[in-house]
């Protein structure tokens, strides 16, 4: 591997450390051991944030939609994880690395990516349940933690591509399918010169 490739990558911690995720979404630590392994052969390096809902409400935690944890309180806390692991991706940046990427996890209220409409239940909250067919014009949003760290980037003026792992669909599935082409090209360009833009 050429001196001009030097990558990292941001990954939320419960893909590294399967016990810090809520426990209707199971432990795959398989899939961990799959995602490490692949980044360890092509030698790039991970940067985690700690888990902002386990550091906030433990391991012992009920799963909650992203409607509970949007406030200022969680937002604060969240901003307060992320302080660290951003100074380490300034510091590889300045060093010559590429930071490829960051992934969440789908469906997580706090990581992921695409989070749709969801159930609600008596008391007319918001569950973790996505609804089956969600009308089209339903708004997207991304999970608290995502929307900060793209709030974070976007004052750095970086360009990151954001991807979410579907840990709850089946490895031949086509939403882990695709999950597993996107993350290839970023971290396996065909041009060995290519470097994914910084900035806007």
């Amino acid at each position: 591997m050429g001196k001009k490739d030097k990558k990292i990558i941001l990954v939320a911690q419960c893909l590294i450390n399967p016990y810090c995720r809520v426990h209707v979404l199971g432990q795959n630590f398989p899939l961990s051991h799959e995602l490490v392994d692949y980044f360890m052969k092509l030698r790039v390096g991970i940067i985690q944030y700690p888990c902002p809902e386990t550091t906030a409400m433990g391991l012992q935690r009920n799963p909650q939609g992203r409607q509970q944890y949007d406030n200022i309180f969680f937002r604060n806390h969240c901003k307060e994880l992320l302080q660290t692991p951003l100074l380490m991706v300034e510091e590889f940046l300045k060093n010559g690395f590429r930071l490829v990427g960051y992934i969440g996890l789908r469906n997580s209220p706090t990581c992921g990516i695409h989070w749709g409409k969801h159930k609600v239940n008596r008391y007319n909250t918001e569950s973790p349940i996505p609804v089956e067919k969600p009308e089209p014009e339903e708004p997207l949003l991304m999970g608290i933690m995502a929307e900060i760290l793209s709030e974070k980037f976007h004052a750095l003026n970086m360009t990151v591509p954001f991807l979410e792992l579907p840990i709850q669909q089946p490895p031949d599935s086509e939403p882990r399918t695709q999950f597993w082409l996107d993350l290839k090209r970023l971290v396996e360009p065909r041009n060995p010169n290519y470097m994914t833009p910084t900035a806007d």
